[in-house]
């Protein structure tokens, strides 16, 4: 039975006999079973890359540095342990406070992300933090700060640097200065170029300056102007011309009624500051004319023109007799 004490069982002895041979077994004790402990794994070592000097060994790169990765100038800067740290706290530097990072603006940037990103990218905080110096040759086509104000508010809105502004500012004052060359070398070209937009407000500031000079004199000194040139030209270019161009000129309108008016009258003398004539003959003339005119108006029913030459005739009345 088993030993409570020891926790073995006791075997009788018994006596075996075999060939030539007797051997006697006596009580035995058998150990009690212990559990065998289970095979540990054995433990891998990673290959170290570093000499114990701290700096990398040679092909460190091609060990651990993923394929993709490897052309990357960024490793070639790297040649012991600490440089990875100066990397890394370069890195951080680059990317702002608490790693957030300075990124492109989108319609949702926050007023801080679009505060931090111009403080990185030199843009100033307001337009009035551009700088541009006008070149001294220049100056007359930036004779105020009109325009360089609309360009700062333009440039502060796509968000451009300080740097960026000078550039595109200086480029344009070159773009001004070769455009200026060019025009004084080839004149004509400019023009041909602006004189279909000049035309129309050359007409109008010539007629305000006529009506200025003549004043109420104005219909019937123009009239004479118009008579000049159409009697003593042919129907065609030659007759559009000289009209454009009286209209255009209040000087060559003036001289040429005048010298209409000195043709078709007795007196020499005329008052061109006021379109008078020294006689009341040339009146006369252009108040017959007005009623010639009235008549034919007066068939055309053209009652704007006829209101028009009834307004001239009591005006060159006026002129006739001031005293009425």
């Amino acid at each position: 039975m088993p030993d409570e004490a020891t926790g073995t069982e006791e075997t009788p002895a018994v006596e075996t006999v075999g060939d030539n041979m007797v051997t006697m077994v006596g009580t035995t004790e058998t150990p009690a079973a212990t559990e065998t402990p289970a095979a540990t794994e054995t433990e891998t070592t990673t290959e170290s890359f570093v000499n114990p000097d701290g700096t990398l060994k040679e092909g460190w790169i091609d060990k651990i540095v993923p394929e993709e990765h490897r052309k990357n100038t960024t490793w070639l800067g790297i040649k012991k342990v600490e440089d990875f740290a100066n990397q890394i706290s370069h890195l951080n530097s680059k990317l702002g406070k608490q790693g957030k990072g300075v990124f492109p603006l989108s319609e949702n940037s926050t007023p801080q992300e679009v505060a931090e990103f111009r403080e990185a990218m030199n843009i100033p905080e307001s337009p009035a933090g551009y700088e541009f110096k006008v070149p001294e040759n220049l100056k007359q086509y930036y004779d105020d700060d009109t325009m360089l104000n609309q360009a700062r508010e333009l440039f502060h809105g796509v968000n451009l640097s300080k740097e960026q502004f000078t550039a595109v500012m200086a480029a344009d004052a070159m773009r001004v200065e070769e455009s200026n060359k060019a025009m004084q070398e080839n004149p004509m070209d400019f023009y041909k170029e602006i004189l279909p937009l000049a035309g129309p407000v050359l007409l109008a500031e010539g007629e305000k300056a006529m009506r200025e000079k003549w004043g109420d004199a104005y219909d019937s000194r123009l009239h004479y102007c118009k008579m000049a040139i159409t009697e003593n030209t042919k129907e065609g270019d030659e007759r559009n011309i000289l009209m454009e161009r009286f209209g255009n000129d209040p000087d060559f309108a003036d001289f040429v009624a005048t010298m209409y008016l000195k043709s078709h009258t007795e007196s020499n003398g005329v008052d061109t500051s006021l379109g008078h004539g020294s006689t009341s003959q040339n009146l006369d003339q252009r108040i017959a004319e007005i009623g010639t005119q009235l008549t034919q108006e007066l068939k055309l029913q053209d009652r704007t023109k006829y209101n028009s030459l009834l307004i001239e005739k009591e005006k060159l009345f006026k002129q006739k007799f001031p005293e009425k």
